[in-house]
């Protein structure tokens, strides 16, 4: 099973660099991202780009050439919402699957606090007591 790391590059290996319409970045984007951000100041450096996204895939030299396109103002730093502008641009037909993994979590995650309230509830019975 790839990473989540590992998804995004081969999105970025496959795509067209080509000017792409603009569309709504998809959600999960925000939580990959924000678990890259290890100083949670809504940004990357950097060194957290690399940390995260090196993988073998890519080499230091091809990081930061991605980097610095997506920080075209060269601040060294790009905030999440241009890493989610940018890579929900590249996806493709990855936007299926990862519009999957979404609902799918979103399903896991509701039934989670489901089975986890009817177990308060249970616990709670009268009837145990």
């Amino acid at each position: 099973m790839m990473s989540c790391a590992e998804l995004l590059a081969v999105c970025l290996l496959s795509a067209d660099r080509g000017p792409k319409p603009r569309r709504q970045p998809l959600p999960i984007f925000h939580d990959i991202f924000r678990r890259a951000d290890k100083n949670d100041d809504g940004k990357l450096s950097f060194e957290e780009f690399k940390n995260y996204f090196s993988d073998g895939i890519l080499s230091s030299e091809e990081l930061w050439e991605l980097f610095s396109g997506i920080d075209r103002r060269h601040s060294d730093n790009v905030d999440t919402e241009k890493l989610c502008d940018y890579f929900s641009a590249y996806l493709g037909e990855y936007r299926n699957v990862l519009s999957a993994l979404e609902t799918l979590n979103a399903a896991v995650l509701a039934a989670m606090d489901k089975t986890k309230l009817g177990s308060t509830v249970t616990l709670c019975s009268p009837v145990l007591l």
